[in-house]
């Protein structure tokens, strides 16, 4: 039996579901990523900094060198008085303790992240209470950061802050090869 359907005219076809592939390891992903990589900007330049020596073999305290030297550059671009660095430095020092046991502790969860995850049997219970604990960290860390640039800002004036943003900017499209931001 024929139908009329000329072969131009087709029925829509049936929509498809999107795939939900691998999204229940969502969550252990971005723990661990959370966790892993979340508090490298920040905390591990903290415990290098109290040393003032920075050891290679630490990527931590290599980092912190990234992060003072860059500090460096956007002070020098925005023309920085002695008396704005000071009390740049002097806020980033007191919060240092605070970031610095916060990194403490992302790294104690972190080990116990690995380990709920290559345990011969997976709680995933355990692994949500980790998972939580992890973001409840970045959270906390996210928040002196966060308080840290404000106090910073709050130092240099308007002029100063847009400089710092157009270097940024610059130097954010050379560190991606995309070329400088609008």
């Amino acid at each position: 039996m024929r139908t009329d359907i000329s072969p131009s005219v087709r029925p829509d076809p049936i929509p498809q579901r999107p795939r939900r592939f691998g999204l229940w390891l969502l969550g252990p992903a971005v723990a661990v990523l959370a966790l892993g990589g979340a508090s490298i900007s920040a905390a591990h330049a903290q415990a290098a900094a109290e040393s003032q020596e920075i050891d290679p073999s630490d990527a931590g305290a290599m980092a912190a060198g990234f992060m003072a030297h860059r500090m460096e550059k956007i002070l020098d671009q925005v023309n920085a008085t002695a008396s704005q660095r000071s009390q740049i430095e002097g806020i980033w020092n007191g919060l240092r303790p605070q970031l610095k046991s916060l990194h403490q502790q992302h790294r104690a969860l972190h080990k116990q992240m690995v380990g709920a995850l290559t345990a011969a049997t997976i709680n995933p219970s355990a692994v949500e209470q980790l998972r939580k604990q992890g973001l409840s960290l970045t959270d906390q860390t996210s928040t002196l950061l966060t308080q840290g640039f404000v106090q910073s800002a709050q130092v240099l004036t308007a002029t100063q802050r847009q400089q710092a943003q157009t270097f940024l900017s610059q130097e954010h499209g050379r560190f991606h090869h995309h070329g400088p931001q609008p």
